[in-house]
C-alpha cells in the first residue's frame, strides 16, 4: 500500500513536472550576487523610513507603551499579558495575544531607549531577511525553472507599495514577524520532505508557533502549506495529511493557550469599524464582502490610492443588487476557474492563483468580519501569489518559458523591459508612500481627502487636529487659528453627516466650542448629544460638567459630576471638581469628606490634603491649613509647598520642623510631580 502511495505521489509530480519543465543545465550566479541584489533593492524601498518618527497606532507596541519602556525586564510580563490593556473614558479594553513584537521592542528600547528611527532600521532588516527567504523557497519550489522566474516574483512581492504600510508602520511589525515565521515553516517544511527528519518537522511546527505568536495572519498557512507540498514535492499524501493535522493543532495550542493565564477579553465590537458585525442575512455580508475583494484585486494592479484606514461608510452594506458584487464575484469565479483548468497544464499559475484567494479569504468579511472592513496591510500574504502570477503572465506575454533560458545574458530584454515597467511606478509610490508614514500628522494629512466617507478616518483627523492646537495653545498661551478650527469644525460635521449619533464627533466638536471657542452655550447640544449615543461615556458627562462650570450652573455642574461618578468612581478629579463646588457653596464638610473619598482610588497623591489645606487656609485657619499641608508633603514631598513649610515654621521659631522643610525642599528642588488624574 505504501509504495502505491509513494508510486502515486511520483506519478503526480511528474505530470506537474513535465508541464513545469525538464531539468536543464543553467548557468546561475552565486547566490551572494542574488542576495546582494535583493538586499539593496530593499534599501531602495525602505531606506527613507529610517528618519520616521512615531505614527499611527505605535502606542500599542512602542511608542509610550508603559509596558515596552520597562526595557527587556518588561519580556516575562510582556508574554504574560493581553495585546492591548487600556483603560480610559470609555472602559476599558482588554484583548489579544501579540507578545513577539512588543519583546523585540523592550529589547530595543533598552539599547536605545526606543529611538524610532533604530526601530524603522530593525524593520528593514526583517523585509531583507523575507526577501532572501522568499526568494529562497521560490527557487526551490520552481527549481526546474530559470533563477530569473523566482527573482522576478520575489521583486515584484517586494516593490509591491501596498507593504508600505507593514514596513513603514512599527505597530504592523507583527506582520513582518508573522509573515516571516511562516516562511521559516514552509522552508522547514520542504526540508523535511526531502529528509524526512523529525528535527525540521519540529523547526517547522516551531516557526509557524512563533508566526502565529506574532499575529493571527499566518493563518492562511494552514491551506498553503499541504498546497504547495502537494504540489511542488514527492511527499506521500497521509505525511501532508499529517502536517496539516500538526499545524492546526500548533495553532490550536497558539491560539486557546494564553486563554488559561490572561484575563477575559473585552472588546466590543464597534459599528463604525465594521457594519458586518451587526448584519446577520449571510447572502448580505457576501455581497459586501465581495465588494471588499473588488478593492484588493484593484490594489494589486492598481495600489492607489492607499490608505490608513477605512470602515464605515466606505464600503455599504450592500445586496446582489449591486454592480460592484456581482462584477467582483465573476471575476473571482473566473480568476478561480483559471487555477483549476490549468492546474495540470500551467501549474504555476495556478499556484499564483490559488495562493492569493488563500490568502485574501481571510479578508473577505463573508463568515468573520474584519475591523476596519478592508486594509491594505491585509494583502500581504496574498501578494506572493500575485507576484507569482505576474511573473509568469510577463514571460508568456514575451512567449518565453523560463526553463529554457540558459545563462544569465540570455534573458530576453523584452522580460526585463516588462518586469521594469512594473518594477519602476511600483518603486516610485512605495518611496513616496514611506514619506507619508514619517508620523501621524503626515499620515492624515496625506490620506483624508481620500476618506469622504471613513466616519472614523475623519473623527481622527479632526481630533489630532484637535490634541495638538490645544495643546499649542496651552503652551503658547494665545489663540489657535481660525482656519485650523474650522477645518476640524468640517471634518467632525462630515463625519456625523454619515453616522449623526457616532459619539467622539459629537463630544469632539463640543469640546471644539467649549475648550478652543468658548463658546459653551453652543458646545452643549453636542455633549448632550453624545452622552445620549453611549450612556456609560463618562468624557460626555465631565464636559457638560466643565461646560455649565464655565456658565456659573453650579446646579447642573454638580449634577453632571455627580452621574461622573456614578458611572466610574474611581474618577478622581470628578471628587476634586464637586468638592470646589461644594466649598464654594459654604458645604466644607461635604469637600472635604469628597477629597478623603478621592484617596481611595489613588493612595498616594498629596492632591486631597492640600485642597483641605487650602479651604483652611480661605477660611483663615492657618493652624488647619498647615496640619493638612504636613500630610500632602508626607505623601507627595514637594518643593513648593516644602518652602511654604519652612518659612512658616522660620516665622514660628519652630527650628527642627524649620530645618526639616528646608532639607525636603532641597532634596526636591528638581523634582517633577505628576497631577493627579
Amino acid at each position: 500500500m505504501k509504495k502505491d502511495t509513494q508510486n502515486a505521489s511520483k506519478e503526480r509530480k511528474t505530470n506537474l513536472g513535465n508541464n513545469i519543465s525538464k531539468p536543464a543545465l543553467i548557468k546561475k550566479p552565486s547566490h551572494k550576487w542574488i542576495y546582494l541584489l535583493l538586499t539593496l533593492y530593499c534599501i531602495i524601498l525602505y531606506a527613507n523610513t529610517i528618519p520616521n518618527d512615531f505614527s499611527l497606532d505605535d502606542e500599542l507596541v512602542t511608542w509610550n507603551n508603559p509596558l515596552v519602556a520597562q526595557g527587556i525586564k518588561a519580556i516575562p510580563k510582556i508574554f504574560a499579558s493581553p495585546y492591548v490593556e487600556v483603560s480610559g473614558n470609555a472602559g476599558t479594553l482588554l484583548f489579544g495575544y501579540r507578545p513577539i513584537a512588543k519583546a523585540t521592542y523592550a529589547i530595543e528600547h533598552t539599547l536605545t531607549g526606543g529611538s524610532p528611527h533604530f526601530s524603522h532600521f530593525i524593520n528593514l532588516l526583517l523585509y531583507i531577511a523575507t526577501a532572501l527567504l522568499l526568494y529562497r523557497i521560490l527557487e526551490r519550489l520552481f527549481k526546474k525553472l530559470h533563477f530569473a522566474f523566482p527573482l522576478a516574483a520575489t521583486l515584484i512581492f517586494l516593490a509591491h507599495p501596498t507593504h508600505t504600510e507593514i514596513v513603514a508602520s512599527l505597530k504592523n511589525r507583527e506582520e513582518l514577524l508573522a509573515f516571516l515565521g511562516a516562511l521559516g515553516g514552509l522552508w522547514y517544511f520542504l526540508h523535511y520532505s526531502e529528509s524526512s527528519r523529525p528535527r525540521h518537522l519540529l523547526y517547522a511546527l516551531l516557526c509557524f508557533f512563533l508566526g502565529y505568536l506574532s499575529k493571527s495572519s499566518v493563518m492562511p498557512f494552514l491551506a498553503i502549506y499541504p498546497l504547495t507540498l502537494w504540489m511542488f514535492t514527492e511527499m506521500e499524501k497521509r505525511k501532508i495529511i499529517l502536517i496539516a493535522v500538526l499545524s492546526f493543532g500548533v495553532l490550536l495550542i497558539a491560539q486557546l493557550g494564553p486563554a488559561f493565564f490572561l484575563p477575559d477579553t473585552i472588546r466590543p465590537n464597534a459599528f463604525i469599524e465594521n457594519p458586518l458585525f451587526f448584519e446577520k442575512n449571510i447572502l448580505r455580508r457576501a455581497a459586501t464582502g465581495f465588494t471588499g475583494l473588488l478593492h484588493y484585486l484593484k490594489l494589486m494592479i492598481w495600489p492607489h490610492p492607499l490608505l490608513f484606514y477605512y470602515g464605515y461608510d466606505t464600503f455599504p452594506v450592500t445586496g446582489w443588487s449591486n454592480a460592484k458584487a456581482i462584477l467582483s464575484f465573476v471575476l473571482h469565479l473566473l480568476i478561480f476557474c483559471v487555477a483549476v483548468f490549468n492546474f495540470k497544464k500551467r501549474p504555476i499559475l495556478a499556484f499564483g492563483i490559488l495562493l492569493y484567494l488563500i490568502g485574501i479569504a481571510m479578508y473577505s468579511n463573508i463568515l468573520v468580519p474584519v475591523v476596519g472592513i478592508v486594509g491594505d496591510r491585509f494583502t500581504y500574504v496574498a501578494s506572493v501569489g500575485f507576484s507569482i502570477a505576474m511573473a509568469w503572465i510577463i514571460f508568456s506575454i514575451v512567449r518565453i518559458k523560463p526553463e529554457e533560458l540558459k545563462p544569465i545574458t540570455t534573458i530576453p530584454f523584452k522580460a526585463v523591459t516588462l518586469l521594469s515597467l512594473l518594477l519602476i511606478p511600483y518603486t516610485i509610490q512605495t518611496i513616496a508612500r514611506n514619506k507619508d508614514w514619517k508620523n501621524l500628522e503626515t499620515l492624515y494629512k496625506a490620506d483624508i481627502d481620500y476618506l469622504p466617507r471613513s466616519v472614523k478616518a475623519n473623527t481622527q483627523y479632526a481630533g489630532n487636529l484637535l490634541y495638538n492646537t490645544y495643546q499649542a495653545k496651552q503652551a503658547a498661551q494665545r489663540p489657535p487659528k481660525r482656519e485650523i478650527i474650522d477645518e476640524m469644525i468640517r471634518h467632525y460635521q462630515l463625519s456625523l453627516q454619515l453616522l449623526p449619533t457616532y459619539y467622539d464627533a459629537l463630544n469632539g466638536l463640543g469640546t471644539v466650542y467649549s475648550t478652543l471657542l468658548g463658546e459653551h452655550r453652543k458646545a452643549i447640544p453636542y455633549f448632550e448629544a453624545a452622552i445620549r449615543s453611549d450612556t456609560n461615556n463618562v468624557a460626555g458627562y465631565i464636559n457638560l460638567a466643565y461646560v455649565y462650570r464655565q456658565l456659573k450652573n453650579n446646579h447642573q455642574s454638580r449634577y453632571y459630576y455627580h452621574k461622573v461618578l456614578q458611572i466610574d468612581s474611581t474618577k478622581v478629579k470628578a471628587y476634586f471638581k464637586l468638592a470646589e463646588i461644594y466649598f464654594e457653596e459654604g458645604n466644607m464638610d461635604e469637600a472635604v469628606k469628597l477629597n478623603l473619598l478621592a484617596t481611595r482610588f489613588d493612595p498616594y497623591t498629596d492632591v486631597p490634603y492640600l485642597n483641605i489645606g487650602n479651604y483652611h487656609l480661605l477660611s483663615k485657619d492657618t493652624l488647619g491649613a498647615v496640619e493638612w499641608y504636613e500630610k500632602a508633603a508626607e505623601k507627595q514631598p514637594n518643593h513648593e509647598l516644602s518652602m511654604k513649610l519652612y518659612m512658616h515654621y522660620t516665622q514660628k521659631g519652630d527650628a527642627a520642623k524649620a530645618a526639616y522643610y528646608k532639607k525636603m525642599a532641597e532634596e526636591t528642588k528638581n523634582v517633577v510631580t505628576v497631577p493627579a488624574q
